[in-house]
């Protein structure tokens, strides 16, 4: 059932101004709930059971309503939704005069109530997804895997198929989030992007778009792409959502970060925080692409000087396929005396004794396997870190 207790005063306020006439509002069981006369606010009138029943308008002359109590000359019009009479709405004075503004006023405060109960519900969904997010973030491996499968099947969640976590960023300000904290609550700009992201990003019901905070905006979604697929749907995702922020006067200043996708929700949930660092560093270094990715080398390397980044994990990643390529080992141990020769390749081959077109093929392959460029002195100090580090833990356990 749809209330409209809360703004009829302000509907009656706003439309008597407009028209100057005087206008009243019933909730259906007759209870004045606003009126230019607030002396009638609170009391009965007893033409709304019978407009309510009937579902149709009625007008009432001066004659008519000499001995009925609390009804004044006018129309009473019904205010209907979703098929069913929430109120009557009353328009005073003589009828053939108010008559033309009876379906306008009426048509507009059933749109008011239409578009509170979409607010109400795109804010309701708005925050179960949140409330969501934050019970799976909760999830520890093992631990309570019956209780979390239980929770994700009451909401229809299916775990075990592969989700890759996308998180957006449209913040403008600190202060804009700070705002955010202390409110917590979804305006209608939010909630209009909102819907339109579900448009952008859910293609079937195992897709969720959850609203973290002001300007930032989380995805989970069901991926089975590569990645080049993947990164020319999302880019193609971005011009459109771009158009959206620029036809709506918002900017049109975000970036989108990703990591793989993992049939593990505990890989796809820790994600969420390598996303938001990347991010944050991209931010940081006024890196002017749209979309980044976790693994990304050049984005790993302008966070060195904090290796907590999202760099220990994604570093072990590329390790890995190192030492599960068939020349692994060797490929580490050229590439470790490469950057101690301080990337002179003639004097590395000397060292590794080794012809020097030798040393420059299993450096292209190394490069082939990682996608670094070995050219870049950040990024090949990052993995030379990475690589000395854990033959550093090695060595000590």
């Amino acid at each position: 059932m749809q209330n409209i207790g809360h703004y009829a005063q302000s509907i009656v306020e706003q439309f008597s101004s407009i028209f100057n006439i005087p206008i009243s509002i019933t909730d259906k069981d007759g209870l004045v709930i606003g009126s230019t006369d607030n002396n009638r606010i609170g009391s009965h009138h007893i033409v709304t059971t019978e407009v309510t029943r009937s579902g149709k308008m009625m007008f009432f002359t001066k004659e008519q309503t000499v001995n009925l109590v609390n009804v004044l000359p006018g129309i009473a019009a019904p205010l209907r939704f979703q098929q069913e009479t929430v109120g009557v709405l009353g328009l005073i004075g003589d009828p053939a005069v108010v008559e033309r503004y009876v379906q306008f006023v009426q048509s507009h405060i059933e749109m008011l109530l239409m578009e509170n109960f979409r607010s109400k519900t795109v804010s309701s969904q708005m925050e179960t997804m949140r409330d969501f997010f934050k019970r799976l973030s909760s999830y520890r491996e093992k631990d309570d895997f019956s209780n979390i499968q239980s929770y994700c099947d009451l909401h229809g969640f299916t775990l075990g198929i592969p989700r890759r976590t996308i998180l957006l960023d449209l913040q403008s300000s600190d202060e804009q989030a700070t705002s955010y904290q202390q409110t917590e609550t979804f305006n209608q700009v939010e909630q209009e992007l909102y819907v339109y992201l579900k448009s952008l990003f859910i293609k079937n019901d195992q897709d969720i778009v959850v609203p973290l905070s002001t300007g930032q905006w989380l995805i989970l979604s069901v991926d089975y792409d590569d990645r080049t697929t993947m990164l020319k749907k999302l880019e193609f995702t971005s011009n459109k959502l771009r158009n959206f922020l620029e036809s709506r006067d918002r900017g049109n200043a975000f970036m989108f970060s990703y990591s793989d996708p993992s049939s593990s929700i505990e890989r796809v949930l820790q994600a969420y925080e390598p996303c938001r660092k990347a991010l944050e560093i991209a931010k940081r270094y006024h890196v002017q692409q749209s979309i980044v990715a976790i693994d990304d080398w050049d984005l790993l390397s302008y966070g060195l000087e904090e290796l907590t980044l999202p760099a220990h994990c994604t570093l072990d990643n590329y390790i890995q396929k190192l030492l599960s390529h068939v020349n692994g080992p060797v490929l580490i141990d050229s590439f470790l005396v490469y950057c101690d020769e301080k990337m002179n390749m003639s004097q590395a081959a000397r060292k590794l004794f080794i012809h020097r077109n030798t040393l420059i093929y299993r450096l292209q392959q190394l490069q082939e396997l990682l996608s670094i460029n070995l050219n870049s002195f950040k990024q090949c100090t990052l993995l030379y870190f990475a690589l000395k580090q854990r033959q550093y833990c090695n060595q000590t356990t």
